[in-house]
């Protein structure tokens, strides 16, 4: 009887410091697999940013800095088994006075058994004066103060842009949501699923395309300006703040009202049209079915 109670309690001892080791590994693995930068790099004023990562949450705030800021940080966790790539790392590189920011993660398969989860952040502070070029993939940006132009590509991931005063932007989304406040010039914007919210803008030419999603438009219309909004299943509001115009809606099955500050001068079974006293910009509408609302403030 001691005999087998000693052979319990042994295998119960190398049972446990099995288990004991192994999550050291664990703990081990998940340090070697962090990833830490916090630098400041040179960039000229009006330089342009190039950022390219994959599922973060980026924060890029501009100011009255003559340099950039740089603060990464990427943490890994593994609850069980992870065969591991490269290691990962960031690029980060001047060149002709703009900044280079580049992820690179070593190619091949990861193997998990149990779990794997990544908390991935990046804070950028550069000079309010320059642009960005940010191509991405599963990540959600916050961007405020930046008034350069901005060129925003993602897979998945949504998108808020605050005072942000440049002449130019360009979006494009598969699955996201797009929110702005401000912004005037020329705005270019794709998005497959997701909505679009856009307010006090000053937008001199304008083109949106949403597939499925809601459209919000806020801005001034300026004389000859060219206004293009078009969505398959999309409901769209669009709000004039100042300026005046032609509005053209073309439709399926959509519904179209507007404000008494319109006056409709053509209906028809898929086309209404619309003028606005106090300008000449031209506001093009087209969707299949949803609603299309067209107010003055």
């Amino acid at each position: 009887m001691k005999k087998q109670l000693t052979f319990f309690v042994a295998a119960a001892m190398m049972i446990t410091t099995t288990a004991f080791a192994q999550n050291n590994r664990d703990r081990d693995r998940d340090r070697e697999g962090d990833y830490h930068l916090d630098e400041v790099y040179t960039m000229d004023a009006k330089g342009t940013l190039h950022l390219s990562s994959e599922d973060a949450d980026v924060r890029i705030i501009g100011s009255n800095r003559s340099d950039v800021h740089v603060k990464i940080d990427r943490y890994e966790e593994v609850r069980g088994f992870s065969s591991r790539r490269r290691d990962f790392e960031v690029e980060v590189d001047n060149r002709g006075g703009d900044l280079y920011i580049t992820e690179r993660e070593g190619r091949g398969v990861r193997v998990t058994m149990g779990s794997y989860r990544v908390d991935y952040t990046i804070l950028i502070e550069m000079p309010e004066s320059g642009s960005l070029r940010i191509k991405g993939e599963d990540d959600d940006y916050y961007i405020k103060n930046v008034d350069g132009e901005i060129e925003l590509t993602t897979e998945d991931g949504d998108v808020e842009l605050l005072e942000c005063n440049g002449n130019k932007f360009d979006f494009r989304l598969e699955d996201g949501d797009l929110r702005m406040d401000g912004g005037q010039g020329d705005m270019f914007i794709r998005i497959e699923d997701g909505d679009v919210d856009v307010r006090n803008g000053k937008f001199e030419s304008l083109e949106a395309n949403v597939e499925d999603g809601t459209i919000i438009i806020e801005t001034e219309i300026t004389d000859n300006g060219l206004y293009d909004i078009r969505g398959d299943d999309a409901n769209i509001e669009f709000v004039v703040l100042s300026g005046g115009g032609d509005f053209t809606v073309t439709k399926d099955d959509a519904s179209v009202r507007a404000s008494s500050a319109f006056e409709q001068t053509r209906e028809s079974d898929y086309r209404e049209e619309f003028k606005l006293s106090g300008g000449s910009a031209d506001v093009e509408i087209r969707t299949g079915d949803g609603r299309v609302r067209l107010t003055k403030k």
